[in-house]
């Protein structure tokens, strides 16, 4: 009978060290999971496990070394704290930037295209929220809808960026 529960114990200690220790696969799996995670959300911002899959990202993106994001309170300025979704899109735009740093190591020091990357996620998810209930609708979101449809978003994003203003 010490054969089973010592294997049992064995398999949990296994299971543990793979979550406690992860490795280089698993790390570089997190990766991929987070730039998966950040279209699923721009793509299905309400579905019912949406709120958990943002959950893991943000989580993910504070204690990770991969990413370093500095979101920007005025970047989405314009959405009040009383708006429904300000805590979906703001949490949108920030794995948006983290997503955009994984899949463009090579641009992640340019704080506007970062910004840019992050802003667009947060547009993509308002447009599906709008699309599975009209009742999402914002205006300060549609003047951002507006400005990417003229061409004049990344302008807005490098008057409204931080990192002149620290």
């Amino acid at each position: 009978m010490k054969a089973p529960v010592t294997i049992i114990f064995a398999l949990l200690f296994l299971t543990a060290s793979a979550f406690a220790f992860p490795s280089r696969s698993q790390k570089e799996g997190d990766q991929q999971r987070l730039i998966a995670a950040a279209r699923f959300l721009e793509e299905k911002p309400l579905e019912k496990n949406s709120k958990d899959i943002r959950r893991w990202a943000i989580t993910w993106i504070i204690q990770t070394d991969k990413v370093s994001v500095k979101p920007c309170t005025l970047i989405l300025r314009g959405v009040e704290e009383k708006y429904k979704y300000s805590s979906e899109l703001f949490g949108q735009y920030t794995i948006g930037m983290a997503a955009f740093e994984l899949a463009n190591p090579d641009k992640a020091s340019d704080e506007d295209a970062v910004q840019l990357a992050g802003l667009e996620g947060s547009i993509n998810s308002y447009q599906a929220m709008l699309k599975a209930q009209s009742k999402a609708q914002n205006d300060f979101m549609d003047e951002l809808v507006a400005k990417r449809g003229n061409g004049t978003l990344a302008e807005y994003v490098k008057a409204h960026n931080c990192k002149d203003k620290q």
